[in-house]
């Protein structure tokens, strides 16, 4: 009895401890700012539509199935007014939410206390994850209903309490009307039921309770979707796109996404290196080397070193970078990282995959082992999935799959013990994390405080090119269209407007002067990462 008071002690104290470090991140960050960042413009579009409307409209852009995120969004619309300040706080809160659930989550697969803790860290202080959070994204609401979908299907399995499995065939439902990947989620977990170690038809009976309701979720959605709205062409694109895949497209992104959680998840892998058998050092020794020749491969055939995959992560910023000299003409944000930085990184991210790669496979040689099982299935079909979507393969759709690569990885090895590297490599993510992220939030605020400028002077939005998030929630609507490829390609001429739905681009927001416009603001602001002074530029035409 008085060692399950210690723990539950324990855990309060570890969680309280989580939300407060949560809310010391908030403040320094900020929450602050009514502007739509990356894609979230499209997802407030539907939210607002059904809270002031009373319908659901989806923009073309949209690809995910995104309805529950739908419906919290409008139920915070019609309790706070709309704003994206609530929206993103929203994010904010779900996403330490996660990280308290997966701590949960790995204490239930007896990992020992410093791990849980580590392994928190490691998610809630990933600079994608983290970003994410400061925006109304689909990822982290998604990665964070896999989570407690994960963590009740891990309980239920593990407990034979069937109640429990309905908990988290209720979240995978939820996380499935998120985005269309939580089915992977709940197969995971029948896959693991069929395994067990039970009679036929318990093991039938449990797979079926993991999967039933939200693949019945999900299938109604499609089906309602498809009869009242119709598809978007963003997900007639994505469906597109996952019947036609291309092979090597396929490989490439998985190559990619492997060495990005090797990366992401190296701190765990250094930490596990060290109680590895001579079986584990061989496989690892024998992963490393083929990864590096993976990576002279594909340096070879196609110039690149890390970071291989766009979107969120680069070496001196994060987050979406969406103006026209960057996004579109294709300048360099600067600054740049020489080649030498690539490299190390490469072999970081090398190292990292080398060293789970026998943890995980560990997962699977002991598959009677339900908790890691179904860590490890869960983590292959999400990554699998992912790669559906491998023509456009960006570093965020590989945040829903870390928790579950972490828990596979460190249920190998549950009486781990946390070594002072492991900390001070979570140390240094966490402050490239937030830096980055307070970056992304400053300079955003820029550009939109110069934005409202031109506003407060009666400058009607059809003659602004402020980025692709300002011209997607003023003008999408209206244009209706989505890119090409070879539009949506950044190295565009000069010549030609954005792509993003502009009517006429009098004005730009962008990171520095252009031919053709004068400077008419200067929106200065500061910088955590190299350098620290920068500025955007909101931009006249010089018509004559």
């Amino acid at each position: 009895m008085q060692a399950r008071t210690r723990t539950t002690i324990t855990t309060l104290a570890t969680i309280a401890a989580m939300i407060a470090a949560a809310a010391a991140i908030a403040a320094i960050i900020g929450l602050r700012g009514d502007f739509p960042l990356s894609d979230d413009w499209a997802y407030a579009y539907a939210a607002r539509g059904l809270c002031e409307q009373g319908e659901l409209h989806f923009l073309p852009w949209t690809g995910a199935s995104l309805i529950f995120q739908v419906w919290y969004g409008a139920l915070l619309c019609k309790i706070f007014g709309f704003s994206f300040t609530a929206l993103r706080i929203s994010t904010f809160a779900l996403a330490v939410f996660g990280v308290v659930g997966f701590y949960l989550m790995l204490r239930r697969l007896n990992i020992r206390q410093s791990g849980a803790v580590a392994g928190a860290a490691l998610l809630g202080l990933n600079p994608i994850y983290l970003n994410l959070s400061f925006t109304y994204m689909s990822d982290v609401p998604f990665t964070v209903l896999a989570i407690w979908a994960g963590y009740h299907y891990v309980r239920g399995l593990s407990e034979d309490r069937r109640i429990l499995l309905v908990a988290g065939a209720l979240f995978a439902a939820a996380a499935a009307l998120v985005r269309q990947h939580g089915v992977f989620l709940a197969g995971a977990a029948s896959l693991t039921a069929l395994l067990a170690q039970k009679p036929f038809r318990t093991r039938i009976v449990d797979a079926l309770i993991c999967s039933a309701l939200p693949l019945a979720a999900l299938a109604a959605f499609q089906m309602w979707l498809i009869k009242v709205h119709g598809l978007p062409s963003g997900m007639e694109n994505k469906i597109s796109e996952a019947l036609s895949a291309d092979p090597w497209a396929v490989g490439n992104a998985a190559f990619r996404g492997l060495l990005y959680l090797g990366l992401m998840l190296f701190p765990a892998a250094w930490a596990l290196s060290h109680p590895a058998g001579s079986n584990r050092r061989l496989m690892g020794l024998a992963t490393f080397t083929v990864a590096l020749s993976l990576c002279s491969f594909l340096y070879q055939r196609e110039g690149a070193l890390m970071f291989y995959l766009t979107n969120i992560m680069d070496f001196f910023s994060l987050g979406a970078i969406s103006l026209r000299d960057v996004h579109f003409l294709g300048f360099p944000y600067e600054p740049q990282a020489g080649p030498i930085a690539a490299v190390i990184l490469t072999g970081i991210a090398s190292l990292g995959w080398a060293l789970l790669a026998g943890p995980w496979f560990a997962g699977l040689r002991h598959w009677h082992r339900i908790g890691r099982t179904f860590c490890v299935l869960a983590f292959s079909l999400l990554f699998l999935g992912s790669l559906l979507q491998a023509h456009y393969y960006f570093d965020r759709y590989l945040i829903p799959m870390l928790p579950f690569a972490l828990a596979a990885a460190f249920a190998a090895e549950p009486r781990l013990r946390i070594n002072k590297l492991c900390y001070l490599l979570t140390a240094l993510i966490a402050a490239y994390s937030i830096a980055g992220t307070h970056d992304y939030m400053a300079w955003n605020r820029a550009r939109f405080e110069g934005l409202a400028l031109l506003e407060a002077e009666g400058v009607s939005a059809r003659e602004i090119d402020g980025g692709m998030e300002y011209n997607g929630w003023h003008s999408a609507a209206d244009f209706g269209h989505w890119p090409s490829d070879e539009e949506a390609r950044p190295g565009q001429p000069a010549s030609r407007k954005s792509w993003w739905w502009v009517y006429d681009d009098r004005f730009i927001a962008a990171f520095r002067k252009l031919d053709g416009y004068r400077v008419k603001y200067e929106m200065p602001y500061d910088r955590w990462l190299p350098p620290s002074k920068a500025s955007v530029f909101i931009l006249e035409r010089n018509d004559g």
